[in-house]
């Protein structure tokens, strides 16, 4: 994609490997057959070698959350670069589900964000400091297996809560980088 050639990828040994695993708030709500699929593989990476612990990591994700509590600081961000538009009130060919976070974020003041953001800044030294005795964190990349769009199709809660729990997982990644 970047127009570079792919590198030939080896097998590499994981003898030694340290692999946290963050049991807790992003194990929650695991639907079983993701569970089971997810054991079986730590349990192959185990046989192989590696070295697993268990890592909490659930007060940073806390306090994460109850910094973003009024709105994320991408919502926050996407919503100044999509002022213009929200404010005017046009009509456009975004998602409803996309638009209204954008319109909650554009009324949060500036300082809210400023705070969120030196506050991730700290949380993601404390996140560099929590993960610095493992080389890998290990989680399923989704608590459920994806529904079909039929089962969503107008019922706002369901698809509400399978979006929370399709993205918390991987958030993670993004939210301390």
């Amino acid at each position: 994609m970047a127009g570079e050639e792919p590198a030939v990828l080896g097998p590499i040994s994981l003898a030694g490997l340290h692999i946290g695993v963050p049991r807790g708030v992003l194990f929650e709500n695991t639907e079983e057959e993701v569970a089971a699929a997810f054991d079986r593989s730590v349990r192959k990476i185990e046989l192989a070698g590696a070295r697993l612990a268990d890592l909490s990591i659930d007060d940073l994700l806390a306090d994460l959350r109850g910094v973003t509590k009024r709105a994320s600081i991408a919502a926050m961000e996407g919503a100044e670069v999509h002022a213009d538009w929200l404010a005017s009130g046009a009509t456009t060919p975004v998602d409803p589900r996309v638009s209204r976070p954008l319109s909650r974020a554009a009324a949060v003041p500036a300082s809210v964000y400023i705070r969120a953001v030196r506050r991730r800044t700290a949380l993601v030294a404390a996140m560099d400091e929590r993960l610095a005795s493992v080389d890998v964190l290990a989680l399923p990349t989704t608590p459920i297996t994806a529904p079909t769009i039929v089962s969503m199709t107008g019922d706002e809660a369901l698809c509400d809560k399978a979006e929370g729990l399709l993205l918390r997982n991987t958030q993670v990644a993004n939210q301390f980088d």
